[in-house]
């Protein structure tokens, strides 16, 4: 199924009331990836008084106040991504504590405000996955074959590979549209053609 994620990786910075915040959004293909952002900003900014952080892949998300009131850094965070139907997307906002203090209201308005800004900046961009598969077609049935790949949407053809029985083509083409090109290609070659489909989904950006 196709999603919707950040386009680029971008960050944001506000000054308020003498704090200073810093978030920065970007893609992320699982939570590992997700938590070496959060890494990566303590490395960068080991001064910072906070490092609060939220996350999404599919199911999965997670938010941390680090340190902050509960409930007003992470959570807030993680709301706008959900609010903007964002996934595999990871932000990390860096707080600066300027000496006064803002009250629940305003540390949630500036962790969110701030990773909107961020979000705005990024952009967004929407994934398909992709899958890999090994169509073989007869002799017979190859020209058919070919005049079919080369009118499908999206799809990319590799190089053929020739066996005495026939011919062996490797093609890229959108995960969702994988049983539908199988139906069409069985309709095609009358069942003589095959199509063996790999396993390992990837992401291709539209």
């Amino acid at each position: 199924m196709p999603f919707t994620t950040v386009a680029d990786r971008a960050q944001a910075q506000r000054t308020i009331r003498g704090s200073r915040f810093l978030a920065v959004v970007a893609s992320v293909a699982d939570p590992d990836e997700a938590q070496r952002l959060v890494e990566e900003a303590r490395a960068l900014h080991p001064d910072a008084s906070h490092h609060c952080s939220a996350w999404r892949v599919g199911a999965q998300m997670a938010a941390d106040d680090d340190g902050e009131p509960g409930g007003t850094a992470g959570r807030p965070m993680l709301e706008v991504l959900l609010k903007r139907d964002l996934d595999r997307v990871g932000a990390v906002c860096v707080r600066w504590f300027g000496g006064t203090k803002l009250g629940a209201g305003g540390l949630v308005r500036a962790y969110g405000g701030t990773v909107a800004q961020a979000l705005d900046l990024a952009g967004e961009v929407i994934v398909h996955e992709t899958v890999t598969a090994r169509v073989f077609a007869p002799y017979p049935r190859v020209d058919v074959l070919h005049r079919l790949l080369d009118g499908w949407p999206e799809l990319r053809k590799g190089e053929p590979v020739y066996a005495p029985s026939g011919v062996h083509i490797p093609v890229t083409l959108r995960a969702d549209r994988s049983g539908e090109l199988s139906e069409a290609i069985a309709d095609a070659t009358a069942g003589d053609a095959e199509v063996t489909l790999d396993e390992r989904p990837e992401r291709t950006d539209s």
